[in-house]
């Protein structure tokens, strides 16, 4: 029988010892495969990562971007032209500002669903504004971890669509004045001219006024009513409202007045649709007229009375512009409202005491048109159309 030279004791701990080695040896093979895989899952990451923050650099550049050509459409060539202006000014690096995009698509479209075009042939009614970028990202592990894969870069595409939705309730931040439309309620801009004033609240009606007749309705007023407003509204006031209303709605008192007017109170929400006859009054001008030109000195623009040159102002804030219910009144119990309309506050330059040294109680409140309400705009009267109001918003 052959004999072990070695001793039992020592037969055990060299047979131990080399299936030690063995494991550490399937340990190391082990956390060798485990490391590349590690190290691939966090190049993956890294890349995810890098793709993430791409897209979300370029999506609040299309953001953006829309948002900025939205607001300066209003139905003309020259508002297409001044939203791909706005496109092209707005801030286009990513790469954490160290690259910049390459140049945007810009298209427009009556409806958010499109279709889209980059120059419409007719312009009117394009509200919506398209923003399309695609950059390059470049990969640092995908092409090394994802067998096949060859490309060092990702495009990202990115898009984004806003425009001015419209508003049809109004539950804060109407001005307590009202303005009448002319011969076209349904038409675009209720059929009032951009650029003309029309009466806010009208003059004293008096209707034993010689030649006082539906003929003659700018007679049975104490003073000539604004130049704007048409027979036809004339016509409307004399019939269906007489001496018990002029234009004005909703509080009574003097301080009420000073709220409504320069903080926007109201006391009920204003939609379209509405019959605005039974909260429509007299008002009470004396008040007024001060109260107004407060909130005209509150705005840094007085120099004139255009409407083109108060929007294209870099200094104005918005407070000459007052947006009210625009009506159309068809009977003796019925005022429909069919929309709002932003007019701006007159002033007679820096001391903008223009209704108080102007007017008195038999005068009417005169404004000029601007169009319906854009909420958030830099040309808030530029719709193009006469339903409702209308605020600038991200669609897509």
């Amino acid at each position: 029988m052959h004999r072990s030279v070695f001793s039992p004791e020592f037969t055990y701990m060299l047979e131990d010892t080399v299936h030690t080695h063995r494991k550490q040896g399937y340990v190391l093979v082990t956390m060798a495969c485990a490391g590349f895989a590690l190290m691939g899952a966090v190049g993956l990451a890294i890349d995810m990562g890098r793709l993430y923050t791409v897209k979300t650099e370029t999506q609040a550049y299309t953001d953006a971007a829309a948002l900025a050509a939205a607001m300066q459409m209003d139905g003309t060539a020259a508002g297409i032209t001044a939203a791909k202006a706005a496109v092209t000014n707005t801030n286009n690096t990513w790469g954490f500002n160290t690259k910049t995009m390459s140049t945007p698509t810009v298209e427009f479209a009556t409806s958010s669903s499109g279709a889209y075009s980059s120059n419409p042939g007719s312009p009117a009614g394009y509200v919506y504004a398209r923003v399309t970028v695609s950059v390059s990202a470049p990969l640092a592990f995908m092409p090394m971890v994802m067998k096949g894969t060859k490309k060092y870069a990702q495009t990202v595409a990115t898009r984004s669509v806003a425009g001015q939705v419209s508003i049809t309730s109004f539950p804060v931040g109407l001005g307590p004045y009202t303005a009448i439309s002319q011969g076209n309620p349904n038409g675009p801009y209720f059929g009032l001219t951009v650029g003309l004033q029309y009466d806010l609240q009208w003059p004293q009606f008096n209707g034993t006024r010689a030649g006082c007749n539906n003929g003659n309705p700018e007679k049975c007023f104490n003073s000539p009513p604004c130049a704007g407003d048409s027979k036809q509204a004339l016509q409307a006031v004399t019939q269906y409202w007489g001496s018990n209303n002029n234009g004005y709605w909703g509080f009574s008192s003097n301080s009420d007045i000073k709220a409504s007017v320069l903080d926007g109170k109201q006391t009920q929400p204003i939609s379209v649709g509405d019959n605005i006859f039974p909260i429509l009054s007299n008002g009470n001008k004396a008040a007024e007229a001060t109260i107004l030109d407060i909130r005209v000195a509150e705005d840094a623009y007085n120099t004139d009375n255009s409407g083109t040159n108060y929007n294209s102002s870099t200094t104005h804030n918005g407070r000459r512009l007052m947006v009210v219910p625009v009506l159309n009144p068809t009977s003796t119990t019925v005022t429909s409202v069919l929309g709002f309309g932003v007019f701006l506050l007159l002033s007679n330059g820096t001391d903008s005491n223009y209704y108080a040294h102007t007017t008195n109680g038999n005068d009417p409140f005169c404004a000029i048109y601007l169009g319906p309400y854009v909420m958030n705009s830099d040309n808030p009267g530029g719709a193009t159309s006469g339903s409702g109001a209308y605020r600038v918003k991200l669609t897509e």
